[in-house]
């Protein structure tokens, strides 16, 4: 059964994706980053999400980097899987592997290509994947993305879900930053795993019973997160932080500063269509982030 609101996930990294001088992933600097964050206190990661580029990594290229963060001696459990697919062979088949490498979540999103797909179009494809993987130990973690995919997961959505899979669904990723959407999520669905996306409300959500978030700022300030879970008053540099990342073009931004905070000028690499930030944006996002934690930290 799916654990209870008063069991708190965490706060866990929306794990961002190294790149080498050749496109490759980062094998090696990837798990040294995500060894860092749960160090830090995350209590795990989500490999192959938003923040993680995801939908521009192969399936082979994830389950390569999977193997490889097993082989450094992070547990299976500490790994959550993004599965971003529109195909639902391709999505059954990405939660089976995450499933034999020993994950116990998966992150997934509802079929985008087709927009304005109705709900209940939307529903029978997650009946069908749901069913698909039964025979596993997985739980599933909705993802409420819509600005990114234009699928929105809605809380009727959500609770027919709930219906027919009880057992299968975790909870709800929102990453709409819909403080309205949050309350009705954690309200409607206490039973349930409400996990925030956008940081400036994660404070007032853990408040409210939400049970943590995975997050892009985790990369690199995850101690801005953590304390807030016990229900610490949120630092108040959180907000003008997030808001300056959503200035930029977001993932570019996370991985300038991951790499501005570890000294890392590697970091900034992107795969198209995503694109690098300027010289200029890359001064004002580091400066902007300088002049909160380095300048402005007494």
């Amino acid at each position: 059964m799916p654990a209870t609101k008063s069991d708190k996930f965490g706060i866990s990294a929306a794990i961002t994706t190294p790149f080498t001088h050749t496109g490759a992933i980062d094998v090696d600097l990837l798990c040294q980053h995500a060894k860092s964050l749960l160090a830090q206190g995350c209590v795990s990661f989500t490999l192959g999400g938003t923040t993680g580029e995801g939908p521009h990594l192969s399936r082979d290229e994830e389950f390569a980097a999977h193997k490889a963060l097993l082989a450094s001696g992070i547990e299976p459990d500490q790994i959550i899987v993004g599965v971003i697919e529109s195909a639902l062979g391709d999505a059954i088949s990405a939660a089976k592997t995450a499933d034999a490498l020993g994950s116990k979540y998966i992150l997934v999103t509802p079929p985008y290509y087709f927009k304005g797909s109705s709900d209940f179009g939307q529903i029978a494809w997650f009946r069908q994947f749901l069913d698909a993987i039964s025979d596993t130990q997985l739980q599933v973690i909705l993802y409420h993305i819509p600005q990114v995919t234009a699928a929105p997961v809605g809380p009727d959505m959500i609770a027919a879900l709930i219906e027919s899979h009880p057992d299968l669904i975790a909870g709800v990723k929102d990453s709409s930053g819909d403080w309205e959407n949050a309350k009705i999520l954690i309200d409607r669905f206490s039973d349930r795993h409400i996990l925030i996306g956008d940081e400036r409300i994660l404070g007032p959500a853990i408040a409210l019973g939400g049970s943590g978030a995975i997050s892009g700022v985790a990369n690199f300030a995850p101690e801005l997160l953590i304390p807030l879970l016990d229900g610490a008053t949120p630092d108040s540099r959180l907000v003008p932080l997030v808001n300056a990342l959503l200035e930029l073009p977001v993932t570019p931004a996370v991985k300038a500063l991951v790499g501005h905070t570890t000294d890392c000028a590697q970091w900034s690499r992107v795969r198209a269509p995503l694109v690098e930030l300027t010289q200029e944006q890359y001064e004002w996002i580091t400066n902007s982030y300088d002049t909160l934690f380095v300048t402005g930290n007494d």
